[in-house]
């Protein structure tokens, strides 16, 4: 017998589909190396393009907002344990190799998204207001932390600080920008909705 959740996490085939593909599109552009060769704009209004996009297919497509409201909300906030991520920005820019700015703000934040992240996941469901707000709080602080990094990646990229964000335009860490971070700020969007609705009196 198929439980809830189990039925949950199985995929839609179009957004199965289409998320591999999207995956495998990032990991080849990153590999090729052409995000390096194009110059500002271009590599930061692909990755606005990539998170409106995202956004968009997430709210409109039935099929597909149905699937993520129907996973567990801990299960939403886990998946921000991958911006452990965040050890690598402050690595590579502690031997010059990325921007110092962009891995202290970046770094560092996505550091505290994702420990964050499993702290509340040991706390349960947020049954009550006050549990509710902490996820709240939570979720506005890791969506800051990713608009304040892409802005402050673009930032490096129209003063040409050197070094740069070059090691985040290619494989493997391109997947961040152009794969990971829509994904994430889909998520807290969904988190978002999901806190408000759980707060409404019931029959609302």
């Amino acid at each position: 017998m198929t439980t809830p959740t189990a039925a949950a996490l199985r995929v839609p085939l179009a957004a199965r589909v289409t998320t591999l593909l999207w995956f495998a599109s990032a990991a080849a552009v990153g590999a090729s190396g052409i995000l390096l060769r194009e110059p500002f704009p271009i590599p930061q209004l692909t990755i606005l393009g990539l998170v409106a996009a995202s956004l968009l297919t997430a709210t409109t497509v039935p099929s597909v907002r149905a699937w993520i409201d129907a996973l567990p909300l801990r299960l939403l906030v886990a998946s921000h344990a991958l911006r452990f991520i965040g050890i690598a920005f402050l690595i590579l820019a502690a031997r010059g190799q990325l921007a110092q700015v962009f891995a202290d703000r970046a770094g560092w934040g996505d550091i505290a998204a994702a420990a964050l992240a499993l702290v509340l996941v040991t706390t349960g469901e947020p049954r009550t207001p006050g549990h509710r707000a902490v996820y709240h709080l939570w979720n506005v602080l890791g969506a800051l932390d990713l608009i304040v990094a892409v802005a402050t990646a673009t930032w490096v990229a129209v003063l040409r600080l050197q070094p740069g964000m070059e090691p985040l335009l290619t494989f493997p860490l391109a997947l961040v920008p152009l794969f990971f971070v829509p994904v994430f700020l889909v998520t807290h969007v969904f988190i978002f909705r999901r806190l408000v609705a759980a707060g409404r009196p019931r029959g609302r």
